[in-house]
């Protein structure tokens, strides 16, 4: 696993975690605000809900986020790099950016599907919290997706 990590830029590492949590500020607290807090959290007016965050409670969110954040980016870059090697082996252009967007709609979906959808079926949100959810996670894959190739 050691010659594995080698190859991974530990900038776009970087770059691409903090990215991550701005796109999500972008995604859920400003562009999809309003329908997303209502229906992810209930939240009619700020500072009137008793289930509303506390500071504390939205720092940790804040740091379990960037964490993770880095870690599903050292994945994904791994992942990347995975499928570029396995062109050559399988016969695949692993150097088209079209082949590599598919391969990373195809990613995005096996591992975010069954978590967004999760929400519907068992946390029993809305779809739009569903789609939400989804599209700001293909539009953040596509974001890895660019830095990675083009770093």
């Amino acid at each position: 696993m050691g010659s594995l990590l080698e190859g991974i830029h530990y900038w776009a590492v970087l770059v691409t975690g903090v990215l991550s949590l701005g796109l999500g500020f972008l995604w859920m607290a400003v562009l999809w605000a309003k329908p997303y807090q209502r229906d992810m959290y209930g939240v009619k007016l700020p500072g009137h809900n008793p289930n509303e965050p506390t500071n504390g409670q939205k720092a940790q969110s804040f740091i379990i986020y960037i964490l993770v954040s880095f870690v599903t980016s050292i994945v994904y870059a791994l992942c990347l790099k995975l499928w570029q090697a396995g062109g050559q082996a399988f016969g695949y252009n692993a150097d088209s950016l079209l082949n590599a967007f598919w391969f990373t709609m195809l990613l995005t979906a096996g591992y975010t599907l069954p978590f967004t959808v999760g929400k519907k079926v068992w946390q029993f949100k809305s779809w739009l919290v569903v789609a939400v959810d989804t599209s700001y996670e293909v539009v953040r894959f596509t974001m890895l997706l660019l830095i990675f190739w083009f770093w």
